[in-house]
């Protein structure tokens, strides 16, 4: 699991809005600029404005979308 920001109410408002329509939160990045958040499902909205990025992980490639939602990167394989 990842460490969430629960003492801060500005940051966990949209993640409790995704929590809530049934979409997981996998992980949470708040080191950048904009926070990353990565999830298991997008929502249908989220297709239309996705882009493709490629992520490495340990030297593995792969391609992944991206949107950027309530400024957040939000990222799903």
């Amino acid at each position: 699991m990842c460490q969430l920001p629960i003492n801060n109410p500005e940051l966990i408002k949209p993640i409790n809005r995704l929590m809530r329509s049934g979409i997981n939160v996998v992980e949470y990045h708040a080191k950048f600029r904009r926070s990353v958040i990565v999830v298991d499902r997008p929502f249908i909205a989220w297709e239309k404005s996705a882009v493709d990025i490629t992520e490495t992980l340990n030297g593995v490639q792969r391609n992944v979308k991206m949107t950027v939602w309530r400024g957040m990167h939000v990222i799903w394989r």
